[in-house]
C-alpha cells in the first residue's frame, strides 16, 4: 500500500512541476482559500487540529557554499527574532530559522545541495497554527503575506493545508466520508486512490479561482483520509492544490 501511495503522491508533485507556469496565485488569493477551507470544514463533523501555509522558490543566487553562507547571514540579520540552526544533513546544507509567536509557528528554510546538477538552492516559508477563529486566521494571514513579500522575488505557489479528525457522526466507510467532503466543497473528483484504510482524492472546486491546469482538467483540491486501526478515529488532511506534508 505504501508503494501505491508514494506513486500516487509523486504524480501530483510532477504535475505541479510540469504545470507550474499555468498556476496563477498570490498571497492574498491563497489566504482567502484557507479561510474558505476552514468555513467548509466547520460545517462538517471535522475537528480541525492544525492549519498551515507554505511557499517555496528557487534561490538562484545560491550556487555555491560561499553563496549559501552569505545568504544565511543575511537572513539571520534580517530575521533576528528567529532562532537559527545551520547544519549539513544527508548531503544538504540547511539554514533553518524558527519563531513561535503565541499559537503560531514560523519557519524559514534555506537549502543548498552542492549538487552539480542543481542550479541553486531553495528558500521556503511556512506558517503553522492551531487556532481557527476568524480573527486568528486573519491575523496569521497578515503575518504570512508580509513575510511572503519580503522573502520571495517571484510569485511562488502557496499551499494551504488543514489537518484534523473526523468524528463518528460521519459515515464510517472512507469512500463515503470522502464523498461527503467532496459534496461539502462542491468539488468534482478527478483522480483517486481508494484502499480500505486510506483514501486520497484530487478534485476541482469552484470555491476559489486559482487552479492547477493540465491539458485535460484543472485541479485545486486534494483530500486524504486515513483510518487508524479497528474502530479507530479517521485522520484528515485537506490541501490545495496538493498536500505538501508527508501523509
Amino acid at each position: 500500500m505504501g508503494k501505491k501511495i508514494s506513486v500516487f503522491l509523486a504524480i501530483f508533485i510532477v504535475g505541479v512541476i510540469v504545470y507550474y507556469g499555468s498556476y496563477v496565485t498570490n498571497a492574498q488569493a491563497s489566504n482567502s482559500t484557507l479561510e474558505k477551507m476552514v468555513n467548509v470544514l466547520n460545517k462538517e463533523a471535522v475537528e480541525m487540529k492544525e492549519w498551515s501555509l507554505y511557499a517555496r522558490e528557487e534561490a538562484t543566487d545560491v550556487t555555491s557554499l560561499v553563496n549559501f553562507q552569505m545568504k544565511s547571514k543575511q537572513l539571520q540579520t534580517k530575521y533576528k527574532g528567529f532562532k537559527w540552526d545551520i547544519k549539513r544533513e544527508n548531503g544538504v546544507w540547511k539554514a533553518k530559522g524558527t519563531r513561535q509567536a503565541g499559537s503560531v509557528k514560523e519557519l524559514i528554510m534555506l537549502t543548498y545541495t552542492g549538487d552539480k546538477k542543481s542550479t541553486g538552492g531553495y528558500i521556503s516559508y511556512e506558517l503553522i497554527g492551531q487556532e481557527f477563529t476568524t480573527q486568528n486566521v486573519s491575523d496569521a494571514e497578515g503575518i504570512f503575506k508580509d513575510n511572503y513579500e519580503k522573502l520571495f522575488l517571484t510569485n511562488p505557489l502557496i499551499f494551504s493545508c488543514i489537518k484534523g479528525e473526523i468524528n463518528d457522526k460521519m459515515e464510517s466507510v472512507l469512500s463515503l466520508q470522502v464523498k461527503q467532503l467532496l459534496t461539502a466543497f462542491n468539488a468534482q473528483q478527478i483522480e483517486s486512490l481508494m484502499e480500505e484504510s486510506f483514501v486520497s482524492v484530487s478534485a476541482y472546486t469552484g470555491l476559489w479561482e486559482e487552479a492547477l491546469s493540465s491539458q485535460q482538467q484543472e485541479m485545486n483540491l486534494q483530500i486524504a483520509l486515513r483510518k487508524t486501526g479497528m474502530g479507530g478515529q479517521t485522520t484528515l488532511v485537506v490541501g490545495t492544490p496538493i498536500i505538501t506534508s508527508e501523509y
